[in-house]
């Protein structure tokens, strides 16, 4: 049992991207609260990706950072008023303990704004080795660079607040079910098939097998793309699905659109299948079925556990057959219904 009167009540997390280590972050929150009732708990985040932490009601403030835009532009008047902003946000509250779970020399350089005790890795197991000069405690065992990152993020931040995590992890997110106007009636998969490292990315065929097979099951696929790049290759899915089974087969999401949409998205949909990119831990995470596909990278380093059906497929260089990843979908779906 926890003396509550002896532990931070007030805390900052200090994980400021990508969509996917946020993700992996959230279930520290319902660690906190769990471990220590009435605590109150703040994220610093890139303003980006505020809108998925919005929707966790366990998050009292977000405090948001605009480091990637601002280094476009450092010398201009609305930059330097935004930096003065930020710090002065950071300075009016103090907190128990300043958690940086990003390991970086930038997150920690950020962080150092906040007043309060700041906390993280060791110089063995930070990401960035000149990170810890700025702790004031460092974690030195346990956890090494390589370990998971939902494990990473809760004992770290159990160590640094003086409790042991328990039972799987809790993502939080709380959404209210809305049906995105712009997906035709019925049910809907969202296949993930664009990743920004082409080593990651599943094969072309292979995709359109599987959208054909969806609707076989009377699920429609909708692919999801970023970029003009991921645009023109999800068209050709599409094109290709559609020419032998029908218009309705298969359709793209019609924009790049904000964060707060793309989850309403996921939200909505049947099931979940892409390869390792943010957005497929982020279905999982608001409660979708997912199955994971991965080409390029290892699911051992990623470890993801999720509270909806999950399964994840393939290893580094030994992706999964269409016929595995069909049974996988088969087996989250019996799972969820």
């Amino acid at each position: 049992m926890i003396d509550t009167a002896q532990v931070p009540r007030r805390v900052l997390l200090v994980k400021t991207s990508s969509m996917g280590d946020i993700v992996h972050a959230l279930p520290v929150v319902a660690d906190i609260h769990a471990a220590m009732p009435g605590a109150r708990v703040d994220w610093l985040v890139e303003e980006a990706y505020a809108p998925l932490l919005r929707a966790h009601p366990g998050i009292d403030r977000i405090v948001t950072v605009a480091l990637r835009r601002w280094r476009r532009r450092p010398l201009a008047a609305d930059t330097r008023h935004e930096w003065r902003a930020l710090v002065a946000q950071l300075r009016q509250q103090h907190y128990d303990a300043v958690i940086d779970l990003q390991g970086l020399l930038k997150s920690a350089l950020v962080a150092r704004l906040a007043r309060g005790e700041h906390v993280g890795l060791s110089w063995a197991s930070a990401r960035e080795p000149l990170a810890p000069l700025f702790y004031a405690r460092r974690m030195r065992t346990g956890l090494g660079r390589t370990e998971a990152a939902v494990r990473r993020y809760r004992e770290l931040a159990a160590w640094a607040l003086h409790y042991s995590p328990s039972g799987p992890p809790r993502y939080g997110l709380q959404l209210h079910a809305q049906r995105p106007e712009w997906v035709d009636a019925g049910r809907y998969a969202v296949l993930l098939s664009a990743t920004a490292k082409p080593r990651k990315l599943w094969d072309e065929a292979h995709w359109v097998e599987l959208a054909r097979w969806l609707r076989a099951l009377g699920i429609r696929s909708v692919f999801a793309w970023g970029d003009a790049a991921e645009r023109a290759r999800v068209e050709r899915l599409q094109r290709a699905v559609n020419s032998a089974d029908g218009p309705c087969a298969a359709q793209l999401a019609p924009q790049a659109f904000a964060l707060d949409a793309w989850m309403q998205v996921l939200h909505g949909a049947a099931l979940v299948v892409g390869v390792d990119t943010g957005l497929l831990y982020l279905g999982a995470a608001v409660g979708t079925p997912a199955v994971a596909i991965h080409a390029g990278s290892s699911p051992h380093s990623v470890d993801f556990a999720s509270a909806a059906p999950w399964c994840s497929l393939g290893d580094d260089g030994a992706p999964p057959t269409t016929q595995a990843v069909c049974d996988a979908v088969r087996t989250v779906l019996a799972a969820a219904a």
